[in-house]
């Protein structure tokens, strides 16, 4: 444990505004300080836009320049966590979920 909390303390020493939190699911994850923004979710938009600075921007209007850069930054420096969360979350498509929890599936009427 000693080991995981001073690695994610050097992280947040090289990137300044992240901090690390308790997943959902487990494990800990990369933040944006001050949101409940995981670094993943808006480097999953930064992509989506064509890695666009200003269109990230607008669809994060209300994060400042410092909370998206610390994200992007964040991404570039440690990209091989990243992806693993962005390959992780992609595999949850509304079939996996609806084979993993079939309750979930909309009844037809």
């Amino acid at each position: 444990m000693a080991t995981r909390l001073e690695l994610e303390a050097e992280k947040m020493r090289r990137v300044p505004g992240i901090v690390f939190a308790d997943a959902p699911c487990g494990g800990r994850v990369a933040r944006v300080a001050g949101t409940g923004l995981e670094v993943f979710e808006l480097i999953l938009s930064y992509r989506a836009v064509g890695e666009d600075w200003g269109r990230l921007k607008e669809c994060f209007d209300w994060l400042s320049d410092e909370q998206l850069r610390a994200a992007v930054t964040y991404y570039e420096t440690y990209a091989d966590e990243i992806n693993a969360e962005l390959e992780d979350n992609a595999r949850y498509t509304p079939e996996y979920v609806y084979t993993k929890y079939p309750f979930t599936r909309p009844q037809s009427r």
